[in-house]
């Protein structure tokens, strides 16, 4: 996902959010029996592994401080959690159930300000995705 250039006069302090955009992941779904599953989510932090929380760690490469990422489906917000298909996996998510066919997933990431002071730059966040079916 790309989000374009957000201005810091759009943040209002700390905890503010601003600039978004959505992205729909289509998945096709096959060798099922017919019936639908529920599909469950979990995604991970790549930079940071272990962050259980709802902001995305900005990569090491990245030049901009003082903001985060926030990816959100529908208006939920969203945790990451270990990279791991466990029914039950810490911050684990329902995206629907699916059977055999098109699925999609609907994501919206935007920034949030994480201190008082944001150094413009590059903010760049890196996550996967692990699907369980039940």
């Amino acid at each position: 996902m790309h989000l374009g250039d957000v201005s810091a006069r759009q943040f209002g302090g700390v905890n503010s959010v601003a600039g978004s955009t959505t992205q729909t992941i289509t998945l096709e779904c096959n060798g099922g029996n017919g019936a639908a599953l529920d599909v469950l989510v979990t995604l991970t932090d790549q930079t940071n592994p272990s962050n259980r929380s709802d902001r995305l760690t900005l990569t090491p490469a990245s030049t901009a401080s003082g903001v985060a990422l926030q990816l959100l489906h529908g208006t939920q917000l969203l945790s990451y959690g270990e990279d791991s298909d466990r029914i039950g996996n810490p911050n684990q998510w329902s995206a629907g159930s699916a059977d055999n066919g098109l699925f999609q997933i609907t994501l919206t990431a935007r920034y949030i300000q994480t201190s008082g002071f944001i150094r413009p730059g590059t903010a760049n966040g890196l996550a996967t995705f692990t699907l369980s079916y039940r």
